[in-house]
């Protein structure tokens, strides 16, 4: 019952306050600070939240209602992480699949990542002592852990890169990604700033009809889903000159 109670009073604390330490949660739950480091070593498995050098925050997108675990989402991060070499000039949007590419950039050498996303950004800077972060500012919202708007904009489109990693709310296999929010430009400009862009996404976002295409198949290099994905949809795909890559929904 205690194990129960302080998983979910750590959960608590991430939900409210997007980001908890070690020591905070030791002196709150009274348990030892080696206690705490299993729990968020835990909740990190389990895809909730991101350990940093003394502490955690949580993963983008994390709702009061918490969403069901996913490692299809890892398996998908794994595949796309497999494609940056050491050294390489990458930029990540915000997002709880984007997100789990963590883990894999801290283990690769000297490279540059740029993002919008503050948690990605935060475990970067404390985790990984090879790469060179760049945060971009810009309007804060409070729902992605993002930030957003012209400014963002602006700064992107002042670099460029060899890679850009985006998520998608929808994917039509005419059409490209697309998504509720009218407001597409983000994603754009890191595509146009980038030699090739990497959509990840899980197969059932076929599924969801969505009315504002963020990023046409044109503007977009490998898709990386799942294998649960149809043929015929793989099929549709690639006729748009994409790449195609299929993570084990089993991993």
């Amino acid at each position: 019952m205690a194990v129960a109670q302080n998983r979910n009073l750590i959960k608590n604390q991430l939900l409210k306050n997007q980001s908890v330490t070690v020591s905070g949660l030791s002196n709150l739950l009274g348990i030892s600070e080696v206690s705490i480091r299993k729990y968020l070593s835990q909740l990190e498995r389990d895809g909730f939240c991101i350990r940093t050098h003394g502490g955690a925050v949580l993963v983008p997108e994390k709702s009061p209602i918490t969403q069901p675990l996913s490692k299809v989402k890892q398996a998908i991060a794994k595949i796309a992480a497999s494609l940056i070499q050491p050294g390489a000039r990458i930029i990540v949007d915000s997002g709880s699949t984007t997100a789990r590419l963590l883990p894999f950039l801290q283990q690769i050498p000297d490279i540059v990542v740029m993002t919008n996303s503050l948690p990605i950004a935060t475990a970067l800077t404390e985790r990984s002592h090879n790469a060179t972060i760049l945060m971009c500012g810009g309007t804060w919202d409070p729902v992605s852990h993002s930030f957003q708007g012209q400014m963002s904009e602006k700064m992107i489109a002042s670099y460029n890169f060899e890679w850009a990693f985006v998520g998608a709310s929808g994917v039509d296999v005419d059409t490209g990604t697309a998504t509720f929010h009218e407001l597409t430009k983000l994603s754009q400009v890191m595509s146009e700033v980038s030699e090739q862009t990497v959509v990840m996404a899980e197969s059932d976002k076929l599924s969801k009809k969505m009315p504002n295409i963020e990023l046409a198949w044109s503007q977009i290099s490998h898709f990386v889903t799942d294998n649960q994905i149809t043929e015929e949809a793989v099929a549709q795909i690639r006729t748009h000159d994409v790449q195609v890559l299929l993570a084990d929904k089993g991993e």
